[in-house]
């Protein structure tokens, strides 16, 4: 009987111990999917690589501005007008590839 608990014990400290260990996802990293004005479609990782080694899609300087300004809207929500700099909020990294 006294093994049965000291087993069951073992059990819920290593469960808890493994959950709690597990890295959480931060909400400034994350994947989005943008359309831009001329109507291409991209997925675009935020603070993140791209899924599955996707190859960086080669666009114009307009293009891209319009990628990062989209890509970021959610960025822009979160960390509200005060944030310091440099940070995953205020400076991210923005990589895109065509969705298609």
């Amino acid at each position: 009987m006294m093994i049965r608990h000291f087993t069951c014990a073992l059990l819920s400290v290593v469960t808890f111990w493994s959950t709690d260990g597990m890295a959480a996802q931060h909400d400034y990293a994350y994947q989005t999917t943008v359309q831009l004005a001329d109507g291409k479609t991209l997925t675009c990782g935020v603070n993140e690589p791209l899924p599955n080694g996707d190859a960086p899609a080669a666009l114009t300087r307009r293009e891209q501005t319009q990628a990062d300004v989209l890509a970021t809207q959610r960025l822009r929500v979160l960390s509200g007008p005060d944030s310091g700099y440099p940070s995953p909020y205020t400076a991210p990294a923005i990589i895109c590839s065509s969705a298609s």
